[in-house]
């Protein structure tokens, strides 16, 4: 871990402590106030690690750091029901019951009130509400929204950055979303889209995935090879040297890098001289073994009639659910290589497809009259589960030991495999317990000609990728008020909006199907998006440590036996009945909350781990 690492870990672990102690300080300045004695006020909770006394209150850093609790004289025990002593908790009214169990919350909503103009004032760094070509099948996708599009609002709500978009999106649900768009050089204009839940994701979302810089800035590593041939972060990218025209200049990079070999970069620096560097990549080793195959992705989900090449796609008459088997005469598996076979055809001349469609084989022809690769972005592609027939990575062992991209595997060490998840699953397994793999395939030689049977052995190795040091930044900016006025007015209205969000976004994961419960994060996405946001610097950490302060006033809130939302409910109930409820009912209150928190814990600990070790593989 280097030094920047450790400093980074450093201001995490003082965030969110500083976070916990804002929490704990409203309850311990409301008992002062109130009369109360404090007998601990504790950062963490089981045994002490150190403390000190001061007065009457033990303050102490303890072993767990999952929180912190202040101790009022005569609360966890009789105080509220036997004879009531000075300064014991008993003795208070309960407005001042209610203030001393509402005053954490309190602080942490001050705490964002505080922290977020400052932080605006400052400057936060941010994405720009600009998206990049929509996911191919959602919404945004058939309302043919191009890359580079601004979105302004949505819902007549002004969108900030990017992650405002997202967040406003899905707690809108599953109502059309009115949004009010700039598509590029073109005057603002609205549209209704209508959300699509994502199942992976658990929300609604429209398919807007965050866009590139708009001029075209390069993001550099330092110690890798393209900072080595002289590229710098301050350069533009204008094209990759011998690929397409027809393609956006991030496909082309993508596309170069596919081919795994030396690129040639045609890039403006700050002085606006026009070079071109040549990039040689540095393959680096990955971890996890793997043997290199993937899945046809030939299916052709929807096609949308909004797009450049929505006339084209038309004339050849292409449907969803046809699988595609060739283009311009050369077989295809996947986006890559019908992107290949298209960039075959130009303008104006014959393109040929054949398609599978319920069964049979068909060809379908058309003239160009787009560009053919433009076609690419108006058919959804999507996997072809109900084969096993596979593609194949370059440099990787299945590669090296004779598999084919097309090959049909109909067996893994003896496994018959008539499916690619069946597949994909007995490899899995097979190279989880480190056996060699036997792979029976059937191979032809075209489309509709016979098949051989072949025997292949392979082993899983790890995984060599090449690494340019070199992509396209992201569209960013910075968020910053003209003024202290301005700050304090954006910094408030953030807080507002924050407060709204986070409750909503629990409403929906409580009482509707509309948000999952799996978006749940526990310490481990706290630490990880804390330590994310830290290296951003100071305003991104105190951006998201304002949040994490609003989301533990939230959660406070529930009305959750033993948190400070449970409390104010029995005080509540206290002041309608004019008087407390019973011991029975309280003591099995608090059982209740502590296995509905502890339930809870284990719930969002386990999502944890699934999205921070699991998914990622």
């Amino acid at each position: 871990m280097s030094l920047a690492d450790l400093f980074n870990v450093l201001q995490v672990v003082l965030g969110i402590g500083l976070v916990i102690f804002v929490h704990e300080a409203g309850h311990f300045m409301a008992a002062r106030w109130c009369g109360a004695r404090v007998e601990v006020f504790s950062l963490g909770f089981g045994p002490r690690l150190f403390g000190w006394r001061r007065g009457d209150t033990l303050f102490q850093i303890a072993a767990v750091p999952l929180g912190g609790y202040v101790k009022v004289a005569g609360e966890y025990s009789d105080g509220l029901r036997g004879t009531p002593e000075p300064g014991t908790l008993a003795t208070l009214s309960v407005p001042q019951r209610f203030l001393y169990f509402s005053g954490g919350v309190i602080m942490n909503v001050i705490f964002a009130l505080v922290a977020l103009p400052l932080v605006m004032l400052a400057g936060l760094p941010a994405l720009q509400p600009l998206i990049g070509a929509p996911t191919p099948g959602m919404p945004a996708w058939e309302a043919g929204l191009p890359a580079g599009t601004v979105i302004l609002e949505v819902n007549d709500t002004k969108i900030v950055d990017f992650e405002h978009l997202v967040t406003a999106v899905a707690l809108n649900g599953s109502d059309d979303a009115r949004l009010l768009v700039a598509r590029p050089n073109m005057t603002p204009e609205s549209i209704t889209l209508t959300p699509s839940f994502d199942e992976n994701l658990g929300f609604y979302r429209l398919g807007l995935p965050a866009g590139l810089s708009p001029d075209q800035r390069l993001v550099v590593d330092p110690l890798g090879s393209a900072a080595a041939a002289g590229v710098t972060g301050e350069d533009r990218l204008l094209a990759v040297v011998g690929q397409p025209e027809a393609l956006r200049v991030d496909e082309q990079l993508r596309r170069a890098f596919s081919e795994r070999s030396a690129v040639n970069l045609e890039v403006e620096g700050p002085d606006g001289a026009i070079r071109e560097v040549r990039v040689e990549p540095r393959m680096d080793t990955l971890e996890f073994k793997r043997i290199g195959i993937g899945a046809l992705s030939s299916n052709v989900d929807a096609t949308r009639s909004t797009g450049p090449a929505a006339s084209l796609v038309k004339a050849l008459g292409i449907e969803a659910g046809d699988r595609i088997v060739s283009v311009a005469g050369g077989p295809v598996w996947g986006q890559g290589s019908i992107r290949d076979q298209l960039l075959t055809v130009k303008t104006g001349e014959p393109l040929a497809l054949t398609v599978r469609r319920r069964g049979e084989l068909l060809t379908l022809a058309a003239t160009a009259t787009v560009a053919p690769v433009l076609l690419l972005g108006d058919l959804a592609l999507a996997v072809v589960e109900n084969t096993s027939r596979v593609i194949v990575s370059e440099g990787s062992p299945a590669e090296s030991a004779g598999v084919l991209a097309g090959d049909q595997v109909i067996s893994v060490n003896g496994q018959a495999t008539d499916s690619w998840p069946v597949m994909l699953e007995s490899i899995q397994r097979e190279v989880a317990a480190g056996r060699s793999l036997q792979l029976e395939v059937w191979r032809d030689a075209g489309v509709g000609a016979p098949m051989s049977e072949l025997t292949i052995n392979l082993d899983a190795a790890p995984v060599t990728i090449p690494n340019y040091g070199v992509q396209l930044g992201a569209a960013r900016t910075i968020l910053k008020a003209e003024g202290f006025g301005e700050a304090i007015a954006d910094g408030f209205g953030a807080t507002k909006r924050f407060l709204v969000d986070v409750w909503l976004q629990l409403k929906k994961m409580l009482f509707s199907d509309e948000i999952s419960t799996r978006n749940l994060g526990g310490i481990i996405s706290i630490s990880v998006i804390s330590f994310d946001t830290a290296s951003q610097g100071l305003p991104k950490l105190f951006f998201f440590l304002a949040i994490l302060s609003i989301n533990l006033a939230i959660l406070n809130l529930l009305p959750i036996p033993i948190l400070d939302g449970g409390h104010l409910l029995f005080l509540l109930i206290e002041g309608i009945k004019g008087s407390p409820v019973s011991e029975r009912t309280f003591g099995y209150s608090q059982v209740v909350g502590m296995v509905m928190i502890m339930s809870l814990m284990v719930y969002v600990t386990y999502q944890d781990i699934v999205r921070w070790f699991i998914e990622p593989r």
